[in-house]
């Protein structure tokens, strides 16, 4: 097994377990037993402590999901915000438990729900800078279409590239815009 392999299958077991059996009510003889991969390999690449493993993936939600990593963050500035989409999703294959965790620990009282929180504001910084004209309510009304792209199963990557061009070409639209009109209702 490679750095690579060992990577994703700890994080892959911590995760699964982490949901499966409640924050870290698991141990790392679970986790070992679990991912196939020796304590003494999980210390080498993770530590010892559980809390470090679950930061990891906390770690991957805002650097690949939320695409917050200089390279993904060139890529919306190049106009490659399918793309990156794609990436994404592409992740997701080889963590398919994160966006559970994710849901999961969002709203929780402890470090782990604080950084998922934190990455959150920060994603939603990102999508400001990018869609300079957006309201307060598009700009969540993104976060969601964003989130469900990367999370919609047996989604084409075709399919994927005209979801996010319909998404920028919704983004033109004046309701979308702070300088729209107020409406007549």
């Amino acid at each position: 097994m490679n750095k690579d392999d060992t990577y994703w299958a700890v994080l892959n077991a911590a995760i699964a377990l982490d949901f499966a059996k409640g924050h870290q009510r698991w141990t790392l003889s679970e986790l070992s037993r679990s991912s196939k991969v020796t304590r003494s390999l999980i210390y080498y690449y993770f530590g010892k402590s559980k809390e470090n493993i679950l930061t990891e993936a906390v770690k991957l939600m805002g650097e690949e999901v939320f695409g917050l990593n200089p390279a993904r963050k060139d890529m919306w500035t190049k106009g490659e915000i399918a793309e990156s989409v794609v990436i994404t999703r592409k992740l997701l294959e080889k963590s398919p438990h994160i966006m559970a965790f994710y849901m999961v620990h969002r709203t929780a009282e402890s470090e782990i729900g604080k950084s998922l929180r934190e990455l959150e504001s920060e994603y939603f910084k990102k999508l400001k800078r990018f869609f300079t004209t957006a309201t307060d309510t598009s700009i969540e009304a993104l976060y969601c279409l964003f989130l469900g792209l990367v999370m919609a199963p047996s989604l084409s990557e075709d399919a994927a590239k005209q979801a996010v061009a319909a998404v920028l070409r919704l983004s033109t639209q004046p309701t979308f815009s702070k300088s729209s009109p107020p409406s007549s209702s």
